[in-house]
């Protein structure tokens, strides 16, 4: 509760411009957090737009899609009306393209499954856990710091306070220094596992790119029909 308090008290502090604010994050991590917001947005409104393609229900397999799906349900229409006509010419007709449309679902339903698992199931992933888990981390740093800077500025007052005769002060300038060591060892490892995850995101940012280079290297076919390889 006090190192509570103190936090809040160093960043109304830091607010007013009372007390510097200790920036520990280098230039390059800093430009790396802007960007990791950018792309989570990008991330996140891909894979809300790739969602509402899907013709079939999401996150369920192959099989179940293809039960739901408008092409299945013109097919059943036609093989229906085919088996009312019999043997006549309209009839045939109906049920052979009633057989085409019911295969054009069946591609349709396993193409939506491979753009789920391939595509879109990674982009949610990179949006909303390895991102914000990067973000999590940059906001523990934030407070860690704000506890540094915290015990540093009442160690610098109880130095200032050391020409008077306040008893017991040495002692708790030692324990002070303790306290602001400890809370810099802390920073410093938080800033280490920060950086070393910001860079390993970035460094993934071409395979992340693959995601997009799988969606425009296919082309969409009419009817329903699934993207397929040029």
């Amino acid at each position: 509760m006090k190192k509570q308090f103190n936090r809040m008290k160093q960043l109304a502090n830091q607010t007013v411009g009372r007390a510097e604010k200790t920036e520990v994050l280098s230039e390059d991590l800093l430009q790396i957090e802007r960007r990791l917001d950018t792309v989570r947005s990008v991330c996140h409104h891909s894979h809300k737009r790739l969602v509402a393609c899907f013709q079939g229900q999401h996150g369920t397999d192959a099989e179940k899609r293809h039960k739901k799906l408008p092409l299945t349900a013109l097919a059943q229409n036609m093989q229906e009306a085919s088996t009312q006509l019999e043997d006549s010419l309209l009839g045939k007709m109906l049920e052979t393209c009633g057989d085409a449309e019911n295969q054009l679902a069946l591609e349709l339903s396993q193409h939506e499954v491979f753009v789920e698992k391939e595509i879109v199931d990674p982009l949610y992933g990179i949006a909303e856990v390895e991102i914000p888990n990067i973000q999590k981390q940059r906001k523990q740093l934030a407070k860690l710091v704000l506890d540094w800077d915290s015990v540093r500025a009442r160690w610098n007052q109880a130095h200032k306070s050391s020409g008077t005769n306040f008893q017991g002060l040495p002692s708790k300038i030692d324990t002070l220094k303790e306290e602001m060591d400890e809370a810099g060892n802390k920073v410093e490892q938080c800033k280490d596992q920060l950086a070393a995850d910001m860079y390993n995101f970035m460094a993934k940012e071409g395979e992340y790119g693959k995601f997009f280079v799988t969606i425009s290297g296919r082309k969409n076919q009419p009817l329903g029909l699934p993207w397929k390889n040029t």
